[in-house]
């Protein structure tokens, strides 16, 4: 089942610019392969279930030696048969909003 999670991840009690981190974080979901839209607050990861759980996995691991405390927030939206959701669900509101 095709799944679209918006994840934010990042360290807490870090000092200064969480751009380091979240860039780290990035990298891990860029080398996934899978479609992604890097957003203000999270980052949107298109894919099957369990290809999707995986990056988010990764996406932890990747920082957890360094940090004591970790935030982690996941939404995931899955639905049957959908490809291209993550450009799709955006057009789809677009096209109903006046100009």
């Amino acid at each position: 089942m095709s799944v679209i999670v918006q994840l934010s991840v990042f360290p807490l009690h870090s000092q200064g610019s969480l751009a380091p981190h979240v860039a780290r974080v990035v990298e891990v979901i860029r080398a996934s392969g899978l479609p992604f839209q890097l957003g203000p607050m999270g980052t949107a990861i298109e894919g099957e279930w369990a290809e999707v759980m995986a990056v988010v996995n990764a996406c932890y691991r990747e920082l957890e030696p360094d940090f004591d405390r970790i935030h982690l927030s996941l939404t995931a939206d899955s639905r049957r048969g959908r490809q291209g959701g993550l450009t799709s669900k955006i057009s789809s509101v677009l096209t109903r909003i006046e100009p």
